[in-house]
């Protein structure tokens, strides 16, 4: 999910954030998938929770309905979850989707920042996932990271809750890792580049496998007060980290990403510019989208 702000860059390394407004962020209405081949049919469509429970700022009908209508498209059963997590309710789904929940219904990005998550649902999640269950875990920029860290951390993902810069992650510079993922189940599966849109970063634990890794250009900015940035801002390397990666809980799956645009279509309302799944250099998300999908419902 790219922040839609007003910047200057002085040299390289200062940004001095003049104005932002999420809410100026729209799903795009035009957006249509491009896939038109249904790996499931109605009677073994996986049921996909997309979580609204938790003052998510994307939503199944919100930002998130681009996301939503790939889904499907290849015959995922898609609903809004607007439930507190416990183990019974989530026995419901095979797919969570978490993204960028938020610890209150914010009107400013103020702190202090609290968890969106109780220990009891954090334990329900985690314990569904060890049963079976697979979790898509999204957490964007700052303040997104720090209100999930409780969930996170509790799979050993450990992220940074700053600010990276758009990035281009390759098949023939290693930043987009050989995984079934990307090889996809036949040639027009396969994936060469996948692009995100800002975002975080994390770190992984030892027995998850690397999907997108950032290189020694990469660094991120963490402010203090989201969007409050200027020259005496750290700045952070993020060589070695990590937007997307996959991990093996139990007998469930966890997918892991620090950045949300780069499935879904938006569009900015003051100026039409669109981002996302139909800009350049990110043709292959949408099927990288449904891969990620695939190996979840394994």
């Amino acid at each position: 999910m790219k922040s839609v702000c007003k910047t200057i860059f002085l040299g390289l390394s200062l940004v001095a954030v003049m104005s932002c407004s999420d809410s100026d962020q729209q799903a795009d209405p035009d957006f249509v998938p491009k896939n038109i081949k249904k790996t499931f049919s109605q009677s073994n469509s996986p049921m996909v929770f997309i979580d609204e429970a938790h003052n998510n700022f994307l939503t199944k009908n919100g930002r998130y309905k681009p996301f939503a209508q790939v889904l499907s498209s290849d015959g995922y059963t898609v609903k809004s979850s607007s439930e507190k997590f416990t183990l019974a309710y989530l026995q419901q789904a095979n797919i969570l989707v978490v993204a960028n929940a938020l610890d209150k219904n914010r009107r400013d990005w103020t702190p202090p920042f609290t968890n969106a998550f109780n220990s009891s649902e954090v334990e329900a999640v985690k314990q569904w996932v060890i049963q079976g269950g697979s979790l898509f875990l999204v957490a964007d920029h700052t303040p997104f990271p720090k209100v999930i860290e409780n969930l996170s951390s509790a799979f050993g993902f450990e992220f940074s809750n700053g600010h990276v810069r758009d990035a281009l992650f390759r098949i023939d510079d290693k930043s987009l890792a050989e995984h079934s993922i990307t090889q996809g189940d036949s040639q027009s599966e396969r994936i060469t580049q996948v692009k995100s849109f800002g975002g975080s970063a994390f770190q992984i634990p030892a027995k998850a496998q690397p999907l997108l890794t950032l290189g020694k250009r990469a660094t991120s900015i963490v402010p203090k007060v989201p969007f409050q940035i200027n020259a005496k801002t750290p700045r952070v390397s993020m060589n070695g980290w990590h937007q997307g990666a996959v991990l093996e809980v139990g007998e469930g799956r966890v997918a892991v990403f620090s950045e949300g645009m780069m499935f879904s279509s938006q569009f900015v309302a003051s100026t039409g510019k669109k981002y996302g799944l139909e800009s350049n250099g990110a043709e292959q998300n949408e099927q990288f989208l449904l891969n990620v999908m695939h190996w979840l419902s394994q």
